[in-house]
C-alpha cells in the first residue's frame, strides 16, 4: 500500500517542477482496447493428497472509453482521465477428490468481465512527437458479468454440461473487492490533436476477499486466491483546445 502514496507524490513533484511555465489546457475524448487478465493461477497436485485442483487464466479482449484533461507545460503534460474500462479474464478450473468409490470432479470454464470506473493520472513527456508516460490509477467496480459452463462427474454418474450466466457482485458479502489501484506506463505518439498510446496497467490491490456466505462443498474456492489486474491497453485520444 505504501507504493500508492509514493506514486501520487511523484506526480505532485513533477507537476510542481513545471508550475513556473505557462500551462496549456486541452480536453480530449479517448477510446481504446484492453487485453486483460489477472495473475492468479492456483494449483495443488500433490500425489500424497486425495485433493486436486488446478486453475489457469488467459486474456480476454475488452474496451475502454472516456474523457481526458490535459495540462501541458512545454515537454511535460499532466493527463488525468475519467474512463469506463472493462477488464477480466478467461478461467479454466478443475477440482477433484479421490475416495474409496472413485474420483468426483468438477470442471468449470468461464469468461469474467468486470466493469470499472477508472481515474488514471499520467505524467507524459514528449520529444519529437514521441512520448513516454507513467502514473497511478484508482478504480471503482460498477458491475460486470460472468458466463461459462460447468460439468460434474462422480464414481456413479457423469452429468451433462451446464451453461450459466450471472452478474458480478461487489461488497463485504462477496468474493470481489470494489476498489482497485495500481500504475499505468507506456509509450505514445502525438501528432497535432491526435494521440495514440500503448500502455500496460499493473494492479497493486488484491481483487479477491473471503466470502463469508460461501457454503459450496468443494475442494477449493478459486475466488479466494489472490488476484491482481494486468491489462495491456491501446488507446486513441483527440484533444480540443480550451
Amino acid at each position: 500500500m505504501a507504493r500508492i502514496p509514493l506514486l501520487f507524490l511523484v506526480v505532485f513533484l513533477l507537476s510542481a517542477a513545471t508550475a513556473a511555465a505557462q500551462p496549456t489546457f486541452r480536453f480530449g475524448m479517448r477510446g481504446g482496447f484492453n487485453r486483460a487478465t489477472s495473475t492468479v493461477e492456483a494449483s495443488h497436485t500433490s500425489p500424497s493428497s486425495a485433493y486436486y485442483y488446478l486453475a489457469t487464466k488467459s486474456p480476454i479482449h475488452t474496451w475502454q472509453g472516456g474523457a481526458v484533461l490535459e495540462v501541458a507545460f512545454r515537454r511535460f503534460s499532466l493527463q488525468p482521465a475519467l474512463l469506463f474500462s472493462q477488464k477480466g479474464e478467461r478461467l479454466g478450473a478443475t477440482t477433484s477428490i479421490s475416495g474409496f468409490a472413485g474420483v468426483s470432479s468438477t470442471e468449470v470454464s468461464s469468461v469474467k468481465r468486470f466493469n470499472w470506473l477508472e481515474l488514471p493520472v499520467n505524467v507524459v513527456y514528449g520529444l519529437h512527437n514521441f512520448q513516454v508516460f507513467a502514473g497511478p490509477y484508482v478504480a471503482l467496480g460498477v458491475g460486470g458479468r460472468e458466463r461459462g459452463t460447468q460439468r460434474q462427474a462422480s464414481p456413479t454418474a457423469k452429468y451433462a454440461r451446464i451453461e450459466f450466466t450471472k452478474k458480478v457482485q461487489y461488497g463485504s458479502n462477496t468474493e470481489n473487492r470494489r476498489l482497485d489501484a495500481g500504475v499505468n506506463f507506456g509509450l505514445g505518439y502525438r501528432k497535432g490533436p491526435w494521440q495514440v498510446q500503448l500502455g500496460y496497467g499493473v494492479g497493486l490491490l488484491n481483487l479477491h476477499q473471503v466470502d463469508p456466505d460461501y457454503t459450496v462443498d468443494s475442494v477449493h474456492n478459486f475466488g479466494e486466491d489472490a488476484a491482481y489486474n494486468r491489462v495491456a491497453q491501446l488507446t486513441g485520444t483527440y484533444f480540443f483546445e480550451l
